[in-house]
C-alpha cells in the first residue's frame, strides 16, 4: 500500500493519464482499473462520467484505502472494488476502457506485459481503449562504477544484480537503440525478447551493463516517459569490459517481461 501512495506525488504522470481519460470515457463507459493501488485512476475515470468503473487490486489493504478515496471523492457510488489478481479476473461484461499500470524500466519485474494478455482476453472489448496502447524498451551500454563496485564490502564480494539507476551514476558510452516494441492491445503477439544488440563505442571507458528504459503510449500525442516518474534499471555484465572509441560492442539479451528470473545477459567486442 505504501508504495502505491508514493506514486501520488507523481504528477506529470497522473496528469498524462487524466488527459487520455478525458478523450476516450464518455457517459456510456464502462471501464475496469487493473491494479488500481490508492484507485486515482477509477476515480479519474467515475469523475470523468463513466457509467460504472471496476477496480481490481490483489492488495486488500490498498483495496481499502482506495475505496476511502473514492469515498472522499464521492464517487464510491459508481466504482466496484474487486481483491483478485488479473488473471483470476472476468468480468460480467468487458469493458470500453480498461487502466493498467504496472510499467518499470524495462518491463522485466513489473507485470504491465502479462497483465495486458490478460485484459485483451478477459476484459477488453474488441473496439476498446487500453491505456497504455504500446510500449517501446531501450538499452544503451554504460560505464559505471558506483554500480559496480558497490557488490564488493570490504573483503567481501557479492553476486551483481540489476538495480534502478539515476543519470548521475552512469556514463553512456554508446548511442540509445531501440531493443523491443510490444503493441498491447495485440493479445496474440508473444511478448518475449530475444535480441542481439550491436553497438559502436563512443569514447574511451569501461563497460560495466546496460541500461534499460522506456516509452509508452496512452493515446496519440500522449506519451509516457522515464522523467514522468520512473527510474532507469541497470543490467550489470559478467566481467567489466575495457573499450576504446570505434570498438563494436554485441549484447545477447533475452528475458520473458514480468519474468526476473528469466534474464540471461551476455556480451563481446567484435
Amino acid at each position: 500500500m505504501l508504495h502505491a501512495i508514493s506514486l501520488l506525488t507523481h504528477t506529470t504522470r497522473i496528469k498524462k493519464f487524466r488527459q487520455a481519460i478525458e478523450r476516450v470515457v464518455t457517459r456510456n463507459s464502462f471501464c475496469i482499473d487493473v491494479g488500481t493501488g490508492s484507485g486515482i485512476l477509477a476515480i479519474l475515470a467515475a469523475k470523468k462520467g463513466a457509467r460504472k468503473v471496476t477496480a481490481i487490486d490483489i492488495n486488500a489493504e490498498s483495496l481499502e484505502y482506495a475505496k476511502k478515496s473514492a469515498e472522499r471523492n464521492n464517487v464510491a457510488d459508481r466504482i466496484d472494488f474487486v481483491n483478485s489478481h488479473f488473471d483470476d479476473f472476468i468480468p460480467a461484461e468487458k469493458a470500453d476502457v480498461v487502466m493498467c499500470e504496472m510499467l518499470s524500466s524495462m518491463l522485466l519485474i513489473e507485470q504491465q506485459i502479462p497483465a495486458s494478455k490478460a485484459i485483451i482476453k478477459n476484459m477488453l472489448k474488441d473496439d476498446g481503449y487500453l491505456l497504455p496502447s504500446n510500449v517501446s524498451i531501450f538499452i544503451t551500454p554504460v560505464e559505471s562504477f558506483f554500480h559496480w563496485n558497490r557488490f564488493i564490502v570490504e573483503d567481501i564480494v557479492f553476486p551483481r544484480v540489476p538495480q534502478t539507476t539515476s543519470k548521475e551514476a552512469v556514463r553512456d558510452l554508446s548511442d540509445l537503440q531501440k531493443l523491443a516494441e510490444f503493441n498491447l492491445q495485440n493479445g496474440q503477439e508473444e511478448m518475449v525478447i530475444k535480441k542481439t544488440q550491436e553497438f559502436e563505442i563512443d569514447e574511451e571507458g569501461v563497460l560495466h551493463g546496460i541500461v534499460g528504459m522506456f516509452e509508452a503510449n496512452l493515446v496519440p500525442e500522449i506519451t509516457l516517459r522515464m522523467e514522468d516518474g520512473w527510474r532507469e534499471l541497470f543490467l550489470p555484465f559478467r566481467e567489466a569490459i575495457e573499450v576504446k572509441s570505434g570498438d563494436i560492442l554485441q549484447v545477447d539479451i533475452s528475458f520473458t517481461p514480468g519474468k526476473f528470473d528469466s534474464l540471461k545477459l551476455f556480451s563481446r567486442i567484435v
